[in-house]
């Protein structure tokens, strides 16, 4: 039992070694055209649920990218509101009606004190937008915001938007008492 077809047809005689090893050749050869001639039975249910698995696993992870993007954003928007809440210099006592322009169009009020006014004027302070609420945050902290969402500051006066090339009244003085 040891011995293979081969060996035991060379041992009755049957076939000579030369038979033998030419037999083998075409053995070999015969394998590797069907390994390299594999032709997939597209009818066959193995090929049917390899695909669906293909497709499982593609959907899933499609919908892990979604989910690590939405924890992502959700992670960034945490960030932001944290960095408002902790920076937030709003007043509740409050009695000067700051009015500014957001969007280029609406007029909208936030209440300041006297100082703030003038720190929002100077360039300061500035004003973000979040969770419906207006918050004067520290002109370095707006700058650190712009950078990473300017859609969140409503309202900054800092140094390139106050200058302006064709500003006719560029010389005149702005008096302290004047309200809007």
């Amino acid at each position: 039992m040891d011995n293979s077809l081969r060996e035991q047809m060379l041992k009755a005689g049957l076939v000579s070694k030369k038979q033998a090893k030419k037999l083998e050749q075409q053995t070999k050869i015969k394998v590797r055209k069907q390994k390299n001639n594999n032709t997939i039975d597209t009818d066959s249910i193995a090929y049917q649920v390899a695909q669906k698995q293909k497709a499982e696993v593609a959907r899933t992870k499609e919908l892990n990218r979604l989910k690590e993007e939405e924890r992502l954003q959700r992670e960034f928007q945490a960030q932001i509101r944290d960095i408002i809440q902790r920076h937030r210099i709003n007043k509740p006592n409050a009695d000067i009606t700051y009015n500014f322009i957001e969007s280029g169009k609406l007029v909208k009020q936030i209440s300041v004190t006297n100082q703030q006014q003038q720190q929002l004027t100077n360039g300061y302070l500035a004003i973000a937008y979040l969770d419906e609420a207006y918050h004067l945050i520290p002109a370095p902290i707006a700058e650190k915001l712009l950078e990473r969402v300017p859609e969140i500051i409503v309202c900054y006066n800092n140094e390139q938007s106050r200058i302006e090339e064709d500003d006719p009244y560029a010389d005149y003085q702005i008096p302290d008492d004047l309200m809007w």
